[in-house]
């Protein structure tokens, strides 16, 4: 896989983020959602990809969002996260 297009970066924590991407990888048009953690001392752009993660055909990523706000709705719903 090469180095895709990244569309968002999200803090995990002091030494992660996640990073969601768009790439291609024998001509299939992908969705990467992956943990970029520091291998040493430095800037965040020294970070590198963790084999933590997924990847899977951009056809799908309407289903992983709704996933994703299923999950949402559901921690509301739980009163773990603000805003239901």
């Amino acid at each position: 896989m090469t180095e895709g297009d990244h569309i968002a970066i999200v803090a995990k924590n002091a030494r992660e983020d996640v990073r969601v991407t768009l790439d291609e990888f024998k001509g299939t048009q992908l969705v990467d959602v992956r943990t970029f953690a520091d291998f040493a001392a430095g800037p965040v752009e020294t970070r590198g990809p963790t084999k933590k993660g997924i990847s899977l055909s951009v056809a799908r990523l309407p289903d992983l969002i709704d996933a994703l706000e299923a999950a949402r709705s559901e921690a509301q719903r739980r009163g773990i996260l603000p805003g239901g």
